[in-house]
């Protein structure tokens, strides 16, 4: 009976270590330069992964904002290096700044990685943190000693002094005023003598325009036969395939897509009446193209075929209850 629990310790001890030396096998931080600034400064946001040799890391994808009002200025591209203790430390910057006083969280931000011979992605986070932004102070009076000698000290802006203007300051204006009515009056004389001289009917030949549908299956269709991903061109390859996108999705549900982030193209989709499944298979694609372009996301073969698969089902489908509601 003492053996038995003596063997039941020692293999609940086992499974405790192996857990402990599983967590420390991935380490993360993010860290701000200054948790307090004013409006319109910035500071660097932090990040940095500790791993073993041969673990591929994927970097959380940040757009233009970590929250509503701070905005991200800039960002250092990813560098690693190999520490004396033999692990790898991978590390990337945000320069942030506000223009509105608070105090704000930043979120938990979520590293994904997989272990060499797994083809299982895990994922660990930070810890959130807290930026306090403050408003800049007014300038006070060293000689004012109570609140209504400061007040006192506050003056308005002095108008802007008037100079008489001289008839050479006023000439280059009224020649060009005296231009622009004699063009006027030419513009008026010359339509005139035209409409005068033109046939009483013109046959107006209208040329219908291309379904928005048929224009974005025939750039898929292109798009898979040029084999971008194939040949090492992926970058370019979701680059095209979302700009497909974005023209058929601004054509067909009135949103502005080809100024605007991905965030904001889903946000405006739901007020135009998109239905939530067409919604998710379009942000599947879009992020899915911008951890590529932004955080050097590397895809494996069979994520390059979804990505254009589902592009053609959307397209597809939404041409389908296009033409069942015109009907």
């Amino acid at each position: 009976m003492r053996f038995l629990r003596l063997l039941c310790y020692l293999l609940v001890l086992a499974f405790a270590m192996t857990m402990h030396l599983t967590a420390q096998d991935i380490r993360v931080r993010a860290t701000l330069d200054t948790a307090s600034m004013r409006i319109g400064e910035q500071t660097a946001l932090r990040l940095s992964i500790e791993h073993t040799p041969g673990v591929v890391v994927q970097f959380p994808f940040l757009a233009d904002s970590l929250v509503s009002k701070v905005e991200i200025v800039n960002r250092t591209p990813i560098d690693s290096a190999m520490q004396e203790n033999g692990r790898v430390l991978e590390r990337q910057a945000f320069t942030i700044t506000s223009f509105d006083d608070g105090l704000y969280e930043l979120p938990a931000l979520t590293f994904t990685y997989r272990k060499p011979n797994d083809r299982t992605e895990y994922t660990i986070q930070t810890q959130p943190i807290t930026l306090a932004v403050t408003a800049v102070p007014l300038a006070q009076n060293p000689d004012s000693s109570n609140a209504s000698a400061e007040n006192d000290n506050l003056r308005d802006i002095k108008p802007p002094l008037s100079v008489p203007r001289t008839f050479m300051e006023v000439a280059p204006y009224l020649a060009a005023a005296l231009a622009v009515i004699g063009g006027i009056i030419w513009t008026v004389w010359y339509i005139r003598k035209r409409r005068a001289n033109a046939p009483t009917a013109l046959a107006m030949k209208h040329v219908p325009q291309r379904p928005a549908y048929e224009v974005a299956m025939e750039a898929l269709e292109r798009l898979r036969e040029e084999r971008l991903w194939q040949s090492g061109a992926v970058k370019e390859y979701h680059t095209r395939l979302t700009d497909i996108l974005r023209v058929y999705v601004e054509e067909t549900f009135g949103v502005t897509t080809l100024e605007a982030t991905t965030d904001e193209i889903l946000a405006e989709l739901p007020t135009k009446s998109c239905p939530a499944s067409i919604i998710e298979m379009l942000r599947s694609v879009l992020e899915k193209a911008d951890m590529v372009k932004f955080a050097r996301y590397e895809p494996l073969a069979d994520e390059n075929e979804r990505s254009i698969r589902i592009a053609t089902e959307l397209v597809q489908i939404t041409a389908l209850k296009e033409q069942t509601t015109n009907e």
